[in-house]
């Protein structure tokens, strides 16, 4: 069906669709992604569609055009260029083709043949700010035209982020044939329930494995995960890493083969307490797109479509504008003073280190600032703002936010600084993300710190968090040497906690 099609891919086309697919480098591609339906604004309103083939399945990037079911014409005559774009709009890869078509019909483009070697060489051109975006250029066959149609369409892949400790109790009783299964119910739509199996294999029966069991898996889906297994203080002693494509024609898949020897284990004196073994699990999986939309339709003179192919950059999203740096001026002025000591005002300093700063800034994003900057306090006139409390790793974490609006990646002591940090200066949302990360790595050896911080900063979701925690693993919790130091020194607040556990298991 396709015929070569002309060289003179200069002359400027009737018609240009923008693509962007966001977060493509995480998991790739692990399920056909198809675009918003776009149409050509002509008399016949044409209309098509853009599908991004499985990458991880087929390990190239494949891509579909295809005109849908529409009142025009049975049967039309196109051009077509397709690419995929670096960050400046230049083309990186490019296949072009002359085609009929009829409705409900596609023709398909193969552009790059090893896609996981490539991103990974070239991931800063192929995938800037984690997108792979798309172009295609249209001509219908025989007609000029005095202006040029523009479509600009997005789509967001979401990721499904699990994190958990998983105690597995009575482990030295764990014997040939016996499997300990455990069921993750997700966290956004459209992802699929984690089922994990861990049993003994190998030589003597020895070796854990740990398997994920993709029986009830509806679609394909690539996962990302990590499992490490802990010691009596929290330590990791062992931890292994997988990336496994899963289908759904596979019961299922041993990921984890051969993790760790029983007998080690049961051997030494910090791995088991109360003979139960705490294995942290961290898994990332694809999930359904987040969004798919058309972002802006444009008619521009012929003059004005070599500006257009950037313009892909250049449309904030609502609700999602930390991710589109490229498309404001104002903003990326805004996230460049960051660190820029030329127009600083103030230093703040923590831990002996000084961090350059603006106090228009700081005002702007911060109550507590605003006040200390604009009322008559010493700090309002001062070149120099000691803050004693906070470390330098966390001031640093804190501008970052205030400027940026991101947050660096989070342990536990830096999720519970931060945390404090946030509520002293009132940013809240940087308080409620600090909140998630510390919900979802809640265990044994921490939930008495998340007590404290809940009860000191008024955080009601942290308080619920650890007291599930504490009434789903009760016998892990009350016998452990956490508790007992907690009881002692916090005897009232663990005394109230108990009280309310025991009362909301009456209601239940």
């Amino acid at each position: 069906m396709a015929k070569t099609a002309s060289k003179d891919w200069q002359r400027k086309a009737h018609f240009t669709f923008f693509w962007a697919i966001e977060n493509t480098s995480t998991l790739y591609i692990s399920n056909d992604v198809e675009s918003p339906t776009f149409v050509i604004q002509s008399k016949d309103k044409i209309k098509w569609r853009l599908k991004v083939h499985n990458l991880t399945r087929l390990g190239f990037v494949k891509v579909d055009i295809r005109r849908e079911e529409d009142n025009g014409p049975d049967c039309i005559e196109m051009d077509f260029e397709l690419s995929i774009l670096a960050s400046n709009g230049s083309p990186l890869q490019r296949e072009a083709s002359k085609t009929k078509f009829k409705t409900n019909t596609a023709c398909s483009y193969t552009l790059i043949e090893n896609c996981t070697k490539v991103f990974s060489e070239r991931e800063d051109e192929f995938l800037p700010t984690d997108s792979l975006t798309f172009r295609c250029r249209m001509w219908r066959t025989g007609i000029e035209i005095l202006k040029a149609d523009t479509c600009f369409a997005r789509t967001r892949l979401h990721t499904d982020k699990r994190c958990f400790v998983w105690a597995i109790r009575e482990f030295s009783s764990l014997q040939k044939g016996q499997k300990k299964r455990l069921f993750v119910n997700s966290t956004v739509p459209g992802s699929p329930q984690l089922i994990l199996g861990l049993f003994l294999c190998g030589v003597d029966e020895n070796y854990l494995i740990i398997q994920i069991d993709q029986s009830s898996a509806i679609r394909h889906y690539c996962i990302k995960g990590e499992i490490s297994l802990l010691d009596s203080d929290g330590r990791v002693v062992h931890s292994e890493n997988t990336r496994a494509y899963i289908d759904v024609n596979s019961i299922k898949i041993d990921t984890f083969s051969c993790f760790f020897e029983k007998d080690k284990i049961m051997s030494s004196e910090n791995l088991l307490q109360n003979d139960v073994l705490f294995l942290r699990c961290e898994f990332l999986i694809g999930a359904e797109p987040e969004w798919n939309r058309i972002e802006k339709y444009g008619y521009l003179n012929v003059e004005e479509l070599e500006q257009a192919k950037t313009e892909i950059l250049e449309i904030p999203s609502e609700g999602h504008i930390e991710c589109f740096t490229a498309a404001c001026p104002f903003k990326k002025a805004f996230e460049d003073l960051y660190g820029d000591d030329s127009l600083s005002d103030v230093s703040i300093r923590a831990g002996g280190t000084l961090f350059p700063a603006h106090k228009n800034v700081l005002s702007i994003r911060s109550p507590v600032f605003k006040v200390m900057f604009t009322q008559d306090m010493r700090e309002k006139t001062s070149k120099i703002v000691d803050i004693p409390d906070l470390n330098a790793d966390t001031l640093d974490r804190l501008l970052l936010y205030i400027y940026k609006d991101r947050v660096k990646d989070l342990d536990w002591e830096s999720a519970m600084n931060l945390f404090r940090a946030a509520d002293k200066y009132q940013l809240l949302n940087l308080r409620k993300k600090c909140s998630v990360f510390l919900r979802y790595n809640l265990s044994v050896y921490n939930f008495c710190s998340i007590l404290l911080l809940a009860n000191m900063h008024d955080a009601d979701e942290l308080q619920a968090a650890a007291e599930d925690f504490i009434s789903e693993y009760d016998r892990e919790v009350l016998s452990s040497n956490e508790w007992e130091n907690f009881k002692e020194k916090n005897s009232r607040l663990a005394f109230k906690i108990t009280e309310r556990i025991i009362l909301n298991r009456r209601n239940y």
